[in-house]
C-alpha cells in the first residue's frame, strides 16, 4: 500500500520530516517486490539502503528537533532501537538465504511496516507536539 495511502494521517507536522517517511515506506515497498521473487541477493542490497535512509533520516529529524529546542535524548534511543529492530528482521531474512516461506515474506514486511508506523505514531508522538507550533515547513537555517 502506497505512503499516500497508509501513512497519510501519520504527519508529524513536518514536510521534510513527512517526506522522509514517505521515502523509507517506498523503500520497504519496493523490498516486498523482492521477496516476493525471492530474490536474496538484491534483497541484501535493499536492506543496505533502507539502513542509509534511516541513517539520513535520523540525521535530518535530529537538525529539525534540534532547530525547533526538542530535547533528542529518547528519541535518538528509539532511533537506535528502529536500527536494531530493521537489523534483526534483516538477519532473520538473509539468514534464509531467498528460501522464505509465506508467513516469512508477508512478516518480514509487516514487520517493517510496523516498526515504521510504530515509529511516526508513537516515538515521534512529542517532537510532533513541538512541531505543530511551527509551520509545517519549518526547517533549520
Amino acid at each position: 500500500m502506497p505512503y499516500s495511502t497508509k501513512f497519510s494521517s501519520l504527519s508529524v507536522g513536518n514536510r521534510i520530516i513527512d517526506s522522509e517517511h514517505g521515502k523509507l515506506s517506498g523503500v520497504i515497498n519496493g523490498m516486498h517486490n523482492l521477496i516476493l521473487v525471492n530474490h536474496a541477493v538484491a534483497l541484501s542490497v535493499q536492506f543496505k539502503i533502507l539502513n542509509d535512509c534511516l541513517r539520513n533520516y535520523f540525521l535530518l529529524e535530529e537538525n529539525i528537533a534540534r532547530a525547533a529546542n526538542f530535547d533528542f535524548t529518547n528519541h535518538k534511543l528509539a532511533h537506535q532501537l528502529l536500527l536494531h529492530k530493521c537489523k534483526s528482521i534483516q538477519d532473520k531474512m538473509m539468514n534464509k538465504e531467498g528460501d522464505w516461506t509465506k508467513f516469512e515474506r508477508d512478516d518480514c514486511i509487516d514487520s517493517l511496516n510496523d516498526c515504521l508506523i510504530q515509529h511516526i505514531r508513537w516515538d515521534s508522538a512529542p517532537l510532533k507536539k513541538v512541531l505543530d507550533t511551527y509551520s509545517y515547513d519549518f526547517k533549520p537555517n
